[in-house]
């Protein structure tokens, strides 16, 4: 097929349009499959460390604020709202509205970063930092620190022999096998 033969919606690189419909078809469900494998990883993620460490979560709960969470988060929905319908308005050319929402999706925006603002500080005010910064302290959380996890006890020394060279780094023994 020559190049004048093609519309001017189709891109150089396809011979028909329904080849372009389908490869575009096809993007988005392999971009909406590793979403699903990237998010279903992390959920698992975030499952498994909470079964496994719940006093963790107990204790870091009364450190987030609620109420710009809860704000934050219809901030989100509705400029995901309003994104979508200027979208709509783009494909059916109501160029005000367009112009309308769009202003209204970036005022979200700059919301939204306000806030991150305000959480952050918060943060960086309570020692809620990361690594060896983390030092936590909660003066305006109530007046009294509340107590912090228990440390797990430390592991027993490792039994002497030709594997106690090998033994884990991380302070914890390997399971014995179960009894016969």
């Amino acid at each position: 097929m020559s190049d004048h033969a093609h519309s001017p919606h189709l891109q150089h690189h396809f011979e028909t349009p329904q080849q372009q419909f389908d490869a575009g078809k096809l993007g988005i469900w392999l971009f909406l499959a590793t979403e699903i494998l990237l998010f279903g990883g992390l959920f698992c993620a975030y499952a498994i460390y909470r079964a496994n460490h719940p006093e963790i979560f107990v204790y870091a709960h009364q450190f987030l604020n609620k109420y710009w969470g809860g704000t934050n988060t219809v901030i989100l929905l509705c400029s995901s709202l309003t994104m979508a319908w200027a979208v709509r308005a783009a494909q059916l050319g109501q160029r005000k509205l367009l112009v309308v929402l769009l202003s209204l999706t970036l005022l979200g925006a700059v919301g939204f970063l306000g806030i991150k603002y305000v959480e952050y500080k918060e943060k960086w005010e309570h020692g809620l930092l990361w690594g060896a910064r983390f030092a936590p302290h909660v003066e305006g959380h109530g007046g009294e620190e509340p107590p912090l996890p228990k440390a797990a006890a430390p592991a027993p020394a490792p039994l002497p022999g030709p594997s106690s060279s090998s033994a884990p780094r991380s302070g914890r023994r390997p399971r014995a096998p179960p009894a016969p």
